[in-house]
């Protein structure tokens, strides 16, 4: 039995696909561990892609004027930061003033503490917590309430999907 003359780690054998990270990401993944609450609402329904985006998008302007609020998922890249270059002013201005007309509007149509807790904050909104759907079954009010909640933060991503939709974008 003779031993190889090279050293080092064996070479691993590259995929056709996209590396999909080890397997106990590629588990997580596949069982939703990763996913935001944001995700969770568009995958289950609750909300529509452009309410998605809506929620995306304040989170990233959010991040643009403050820094990111929590620890996510959605900032993978280095190649992207998250706050503008120094010496590009009028972009950063701009994007403050779009984010300050934002959270004018969410907070004019009593929409602003939903939206900002599931959209920048990451919290779970509690009509979407399975004991809380549970009880709701024999609890009427407590299904009035989830069922209020759920239309707030739908008015609220709603109203800036419509103010978002009628504004050419110059973001980029």
């Amino acid at each position: 039995m003779a031993f190889s003359q090279r050293r080092g780690r064996p070479p691993v054998p590259k995929s056709d696909g996209p590396d999909l990270g080890t397997p106990e990401l590629c588990f997580k993944r596949a069982h939703g561990f990763t996913l935001e609450p944001i995700d969770h609402l568009l995958e289950q329904g609750l909300i529509q892609a452009n309410h998605h985006w809506c929620g995306l998008h304040l989170r990233w302007l959010y991040t643009v004027r403050y820094g990111a609020p929590v620890i996510t998922t959605r900032y993978e890249s280095d190649s992207q930061p998250s706050t503008a270059p120094q010496a590009d002013l009028e972009w950063q201005s701009m994007r403050e003033r779009e984010y300050t007309l934002a959270v004018s509007l969410l907070k004019q149509a009593n929409r602003f503490e939903p939206v900002m807790r599931l959209s920048v904050f990451n919290e779970q909104p509690a009509f979407v917590s399975p004991t809380l759907r549970k009880r709701a079954w024999s609890e009427p009010a407590l299904a009035h309430q989830l069922n209020r909640q759920h239309q707030l933060l739908l008015e609220g991503l709603t109203l800036l999907a419509s103010h978002w939709r009628s504004k050419p974008s110059r973001s980029k």
